[in-house]
This record gives C-alpha cells, sequence and structure tokens, in this order.
C-alpha cells in the first residue's frame, strides 16, 4: 500500500519536473518476487490518482496485465521509453550485467547459503563488519552453474555526492562489500535495476527518500563503470511523527488508502504534504496552495534537510477548510460514499438542499453522517427527555407537535421561510416560548436536539415526511 510518505516524495517529483516542463515517470520496482502482492500495481495507480497525482509516462495496461492482471478501466499511463515495469525488462538487467562481468566490474558467485551464514558468524565473533569476503572475486565461476552477479567494489576509494537537497555528502571508504547485482532467479536486485532504467528512461533528477542515500555510493560507481552520466539526486528528509520519530503505524493512520476511508480531500492531503519539508519562503503565511501554485514555486532549495513532522490536526484542520472551499454540488457527490457506509439510503435531493448548511461544520467527510442521518431513515429515535424540559410537559408537546404538524401541512408554498413563519405563529398562539417549541418540533422531526438549522433540516426533510413525523410524535406522547 501507497505509505504517506512515498506520496510526499511523488508530489515533489511532479512539481520538479512540471515545473521545469519537464516529465515525471512512474516505474514500478517489481523484482523482490518475495514480496510481491497480486493488484498492488493497479492499487497504487488507483491511490495515486485519486489524490491527484498525474504522472505523465508510465506502465501500460498491457503492461501491468502481464505483471499484476487485467486492470480497470484507465489504469494504464503508456510512454516511450517502456516498459515501465521492471519484471519485463529482466533481459535488459542481464545484458547489462555481463556487460560489467566483461569490463571487470563485476563477478559471479556461486556461494551457498550456508557457506555466508557461516562467514557472518565468523565475522561477528571476530567484531567485524559483516559482509560478503569476496571469496569468488577471482574464481572464474562458470556462467552454468547456479549463481548470483556481485558488483566489484573499488576499495580506498573515496565517493562525493552533490545532493541537491543535503549538500555535499562524502564517503571516505565504502562501506558495502561487493553487493548482489543479479540474484539466482535472474531478477536485478534494486541498485542494478534502477541505475539501468535511470539511464535508459533518460532520468535527469531522482528525488527519492532520506534512506537510500547510503546506497548513493553504489549507484555513483555503477554509472562509472558503465560509462554513463549519472542523475542529479535529491534525498528527500523524513517524514516523521510528533514524537520527533519516523512516521509508522504507531502514530496513526499512514497509508494513503486509510487517510482516504476516514474522508480526508486528496486536495488537502497534497497541500499539507507539500509544507512538510519545504516552505514557500522565509516569513511567507501562506498555507492554502493549489496545485498549480506550488508547480509555480517549487524548488529544491527550499527543500528543509531535516525531518518534517506530520501533524494530524494539523491536516484536520486544513481538510475542513478545504470543505468549506467546495461548491455545495460537489461536497454533496463526496459525501455520499460515507452515507452510504453508514447504511443510509440517499436521496440525491435531500442531501444537496442540506449541504450548505452543514459545510462549515465539517472537518470530515463522514462527520456529516450524524448530523444528516434523519433525512434518509424510515424511523428515527427520539431523544424525548431532551424535549420534556424547562417548563415542557408531555401534555403541551404533544398538543404543540399537534399544532405544528397542522400548520405545516397547510403550507402552500413548502420553504425555509414558509415554514420558520408557520412555526412561530404555533409558538405566539401557544403563549410559549420560541425556543422551547423548536426544540420540541426539532426532536420531533430529527429525533436529537443537536442538527443542522431547524427550518432548513424541515424543509430538507420534506412537507409530507416532516408531518407524519409530527404525528407520529403526537402518538408517542399519548
Amino acid at each position: 500500500m501507497l505509505h504517506i510518505g512515498g506520496v510526499r516524495t511523488a508530489l515533489f517529483e511532479i512539481l520538479l519536473a512540471h515545473r521545469h516542463a519537464g516529465q515525471a515517470l512512474l516505474r514500478i520496482d517489481d523484482t523482490d518476487r518475495e514480496r510481491l502482492v497480486p493488484g498492488a500495481i493497479q492499487a497504487l495507480i488507483e491511490d495515486l490518482r485519486w489524490v491527484g497525482l498525474h504522472f505523465d509516462e508510465g506502465p501500460t495496461a498491457e503492461e501491468i496485465t502481464k505483471a499484476d492482471g487485467p486492470p480497470k478501466d484507465g489504469v494504464g499511463i503508456g510512454g516511450p521509453l517502456g516498459p515501465y515495469v521492471q519484471s519485463l525488462r529482466v533481459d535488459r538487467y542481464k545484458e547489462i550485467s555481463e556487460k560489467l562481468i566483461s569490463l571487470g566490474a563485476a563477478y559471479r558467485c556461486d556461494c551457498t547459503p550456508e557457506r555466508l551464514a557461516q562467514e557472518r558468524e565468523e565475522q561477528t565473533a571476530r567484531k567485524e563488519q559483516v559482509g560478503y569476503s569476496g571469496y569468488c572475486r577471482d574464481r572464474n565461476v562458470n556462467a552454468s552453474l547456479p549463481h548470483v552477479v556481485r558488483f566489484r567494489i573499488p576499495e580506498e576509494r573515496q565517493i562525493i555526492l552533490d545532493d541537491k537537497v543535503k549538500g555535499e555528502v562524502r564517503w571516505e571508504k565504502i562501506i558495502l562489500r561487493d553487493p548482489v547485482l543479479l540474484k539466482t532467479d535472474g531478477f536485478p536486485t534494486y541498485h542494478l535495476a534502477t541505475v539501468v532504467d535511470d539511464h535508459d528512461m533518460l532520468i535527469s533528477h531522482v528525488l527519492r527518500a532520506d534512506e537510500w542515500l547510503s546506497t548513493a555510493p553504489l549507484h555513483l560507481l555503477l554509472f562509472e563503470a558503465l560509462g554513463w552520466p549519472a542523475p542529479i539526486f535529491g534525498h528527500l528528509p523524513p517524514v516523521l511523527g510528533t514524537d520527533g520519530k519516523k512516521l509508522s503505524k504507531r502514530h496513526g493512520a499512514t497509508f494513503l488508502s486509510a487517510f482516504r476511508e476516514d474522508g480526508y480531500l486528496p486536495e488537502a492531503i497534497l497541500n499539507f504534504l507539500a509544507l512538510i519539508g519545504w516552505s514557500p519562503g522565509e516569513g511567507e503565511e501562506q498555507e492554502i496552495f493549489s496545485m498549480a501554485e506550488l508547480t509555480q514555486r517549487f524548488s529544491l532549495e527550499r527543500v528543509n534537510n531535516a525531518g518534517g513532522v506530520f501533524n494530524y490536526d494539523k491536516l484536520k484542520w486544513m481538510n475542513g477548510m478545504y470543505i468549506r472551499t467546495l461548491q455545495p454540488a460537489d461536497l454533496a457527490q463526496r459525501l455520499k460514499p460515507f452515507l452510504a457506509a453508514a447504511g443510509l439510503n440517499v436521496d440525491d435531493g435531500k442531501l444537496e438542499r442540506i449541504t450548505p448548511h452543514i459545510q462549515q461544520r465539517l472537518e470530515l467527510l463522514p462527520d456529516a453522517v450524524p448530523l444528516v442521518d434523519f433525512l434518509f431513515k424510515d424511523e428515527i429515535d427520539r431523544d424525548m427527555p431532551a424535549m420534556l424540559k424547562k417548563g415542557m410537559d408531555a401534555v403541551k408537546a404533544r398538543e404543540l407537535c399537534r399544532q405544528c404538524a397542522d400548520a405545516l401541512a397547510a403550507v402552500q408554498h413548502f420553504d425555509e421561510s414558509a415554514i420558520e413563519a408557520a412555526l412561530r405563529l404555533v409558538a405566539e398562539a401557544s403563549g410559549a416560548q420560541a425556543g422551547p417549541v423548536f426544540t420540541v418540533v426539532r426532536i420531533a422531526v430529527t429525533g436529537k436536539k443537536v442538527t443542522p438549522p431547524l427550518f432548513e433540516s424541515i424543509y430538507s426533510l420534506g412537507q409530507e415526511q416532516t408531518v407524519a413525523r409530527l404525528r407520529q410524535t403526537v402518538s408517542l406522547l399519548g
């Protein structure tokens, strides 16, 4: 599943590419066959599309079918430099591994798992750095034997990376020990595949998580060994929890799908993530940005080296801000899945009438459910104790419900102003304060004391159902 940190990386990649009229590529790294989950590629692309991240190039529907099963409509992307799925590029990786062997930069290794385990035990006992000993470096293992291909790490070699986020990074000595490039199953490791793909797909800039910085020396050495220019790297700071540790499930939801299910808007998520690790400028107080504004203003120079904190309360606040900017018809459509998930049989007309009157109260889309559920139920439970307070007994409440039912049934043009006028006339004629009368009506019609504005609620419910509920309350109070 797509982690929220991965969403931010994808966002920064797209902002950078589009800021400079470039292309952002979506590439599927699926060479770790043990961790492969059917349907994962499609879920990834669907998540990216839902959140509003549109890559310019990526796997076609045909490529997805080969790697992941038949895709849903519209899942494929396409482009001139495919295939964009690494499991479909295995022959290319084998070709490059053979080239590295011929150049003396790599070699075949037939060490068994048992031998490697013994090496690690002996290194641990001697308190040495654990890693491959280099046993097969000069053995010329026959290609017909089961083997892996390892990269020959040069000794006493300094590596310098001009990282566009972290600045100059130096490795005085490379601590990696001849890592595997091609596995016994013929599939490449990430290191070989990503270098080959970066070259073949004309990648100019690579933005990736900070955790990959330790592998940068290997990738730079591979580019060098193959005589290829390396892309520009930027290693992004981690997304942290409020405790300063890397964001994980102990802090709350971390996968994009969970935020979608919780009722966050994709626009709010992207805006919020853009501000984790990037700043629009010193003294800048603006916090709400459209994608167009972010694209225009984004630069790697303003990406912080330190990790950024993921504040769930701040995201919820921003989500509420975005909800209030939506057109009511748009908001109503976004609310429907959450109302349906709550078991409500949604009537579009009722929902569209009530939506403008709850919009200011929502932080998350499911917040609408307890506010409007009375509109979509045949039977409601009424908070009768809340009705019978402040001098309002069952006899008075019963008579008020009867009179209000008659008054509303007689309204010719059933709208908010006519509803208000009819109910105020009943209150005035009864000699009661309007507040207690409206409380009786509210609970009789909606079942609860706290609802959207009363007259708008009644208008949204409709004349027939409102009158029926008032008459039903008369019977209940009898």
